[in-house]
Order: structure tokens, then C-alpha cells, then sequence
């Protein structure tokens, strides 16, 4: 049963913020033992389960080496996160982190990384990152924008009612592959804050036309492959799919990965997209999943 702190996200986004602060921000990989669990479970792909392989993975990342500028999700170090939402037990933080473009040498394209906690008793015990491991993200130069955004706080904001629309979304849209649904959930002035995808609604729609040219088929009653996680805040809700890849060493193996998605809500249509697909690797449809973690 959910204690009364898991069920207070303003209680849990603070715990994940001094975990930030404590732990990456200080670069204290020895810190990691005051705020998380000794058995934490690891869903992503960049570490075993347990307080001491986190712990040993982030201090490789601050003593250095020759991937360096690589590591975590969360390797932006003092960097304010764009927005971080809670609701129950679970907060979900996003960090701007634009990367190296592989199609124009010398500038980069945006990239935003997302990782997900679940709140035990005061301390992490569950995480969940955007890690892709074919493309791990580069940490930004310094000076970079954090891009930080407003999360609204209405009272008004029916959160189940914003998530339902974002399932309904990728149900009536991406499953069903029809570019013609996509005005019947999407503002006309849809802020794309992602610079690889095409801006606007007509952008949508056509980036929908141009990957289903076959479409559309009748859509599904309900997702073909339901989100992993789904938290939302005001009028943000993040969404995360299961994705599993192939390990990079050929071996054919499948490695857990996290495609995130973030919107903004506003009168029942979305308004605003921040992406966590990574324009360097993008996910290849998924293989039959690994085991499952609950």
C-alpha cells in the first residue's frame, strides 16, 4: 500500500532535486547511498540493479575518462531541467541536451533526455531512462540554455482527461496511420521543439504521410503498444513506450530502451512536443520485449 509520500509529488520531486543537486550536481557518486534504495531496479539498459552499481557507474562518469562527455541520462550535471513532473509516486525529469548532428558536422540538433523515478519511502527505487546505447548522450557545452519551462499548476487541469487524449493520439494517429486524424488532437500553431521534425500541425501531418504511405487502417480500441510509463502534471503529460533495440555488439541480443514523448495540453488538443527520439539512432520498430519488470 502507497504511503502518504508516494502519493505527494511535491514531496517526491523534491527528494529527486536534492538527489540531483546532492549526487550529480556535486559530482558525489558516494552521495547516491542517501537517496536511493540499496536494491534499486534498474529498467534501463546502463547498469545493473543496486544502490553500489549506480553509484560505481556515476563515479566513472566524474572521474573521467575516454568517454568522458558521455554517460546517464541525467550527465547534465548543475543543468536546470526543462520541466519535472510528479504524480503519485513517480517523478519524471527532462533536461535539454542538444547533440552533435550527424548530417551537418560542427553544429548539433535538439535533443531533450528524460529519466523517471519511482519514490519509495523518501528514497528512489525504481529509475527509468531515455538511454539509447547506440548514440549515449554527450553532455552540452557550457553556456547551453536549459530551456526551462512552466509546468502549470491549474486546479482546473483534468490530468486523466489529458493523458486519455495522448493515448488516443498515438491510437488514432501512429497506430491507425492516418495523417488525417492528426487535426482532431493537434493545435494548428503545434510548437515542435524538436529541430529534426517538422514544425507546425501540416509538418505532423505530412511526417505522419511520409512514414505510413500505405495508411490508414482502422484503428485499434486500444494502443498496439501501450505506454510503459504515463505521468503527467498540469498540462504536461510525458509518455514512454517500450522499445526494446539490439545490443551494438551484434550479438543479437535486445537491450530495454525508453522512447520518450512530452506534451503540453491546452483546450483539448496538443500544443506543445518535446521529443526524447535521438536523431543519431533513431529506434528501429521493436523486437518480441524482454523479460518484464513491474
Amino acid at each position: 500500500m502507497a504511503t502518504s509520500t508516494e502519493q505527494e509529488p511535491r514531496i517526491n520531486k523534491r527528494l529527486v532535486a536534492r538527489f540531483l543537486t546532492d549526487v550529480l550536481g556535486a559530482r558525489n557518486a558516494d552521495a547516491v547511498a542517501d537517496h536511493v534504495t540499496p536494491d534499486l531496479v534498474q529498467h534501463g539498459a546502463d547498469v545493473a540493479d543496486g544502490a553500489k552499481a549506480f553509484a560505481d557507474l556515476l563515479r566513472r562518469e566524474f572521474d573521467g575518462g575516454p568517454t568522458a562527455d558521455q554517460g546517464t541520462p541525467e550527465a547534465s550535471g548543475r543543468r536546470d531541467p526543462v520541466f519535472v513532473v510528479g504524480e503519485n509516486d513517480l517523478v519524471c525529469v527532462c533536461h535539454y541536451m542538444p547533440q552533435p548532428d550527424p548530417d551537418a558536422p560542427g553544429s548539433t540538433f535538439d535533443h531533450y533526455a528524460f529519466t523517471t523515478y519511482r519514490i519509495r519511502e523518501g528514497r528512489i527505487a525504481e529509475r527509468w531512462p531515455s538511454l539509447n546505447k547506440i548514440a549515449p548522450p554527450r553532455r552540452p557545452a557550457p553556456g547551453t540554455p536549459t530551456r526551462t519551462t512552466t509546468v502549470s499548476s491549474s486546479p482546473s487541469i483534468d490530468v486523466e482527461a489529458n493523458k486519455r487524449l495522448v493515448v488516443d493520439f498515438y491510437r488514432c494517429v501512429f497506430d491507425a496511420q492516418n495523417p488525417d486524424a492528426v487535426k482532431d488532437f493537434v493545435d494548428e500553431d503545434y510548437l515542435q521543439h524538436v529541430s529534426h521534425y517538422p514544425p507546425g500541425r501540416a509538418g505532423l501531418e505530412e511526417f505522419v504521410r511520409s512514414r505510413f504511405p500505405n495508411g490508414p487502417v482502422p484503428p485499434a480500441a486500444e494502443p498496439l503498444n501501450p505506454p510503459a510509463l504515463i505521468v503527467a502534471e498540469g498540462d504536461i503529460v510525458v509518455v514512454a513506450g517500450l522499445l526494446p533495440q539490439a545490443e551494438p555488439d551484434g550479438s543479437g541480443a535486445l537491450y530495454p530502451y525508453y522512447a520518450y514523448d512530452a506534451y503540453r495540453v491546452r483546450g483539448r488538443r496538443l500544443v506543445e512536443h518535446w521529443s526524447g527520439i535521438n536523431k543519431s539512432a533513431p529506434p528501429k520498430p521493436p523486437g518480441p520485449p524482454p523479460a518484464a519488470r513491474t
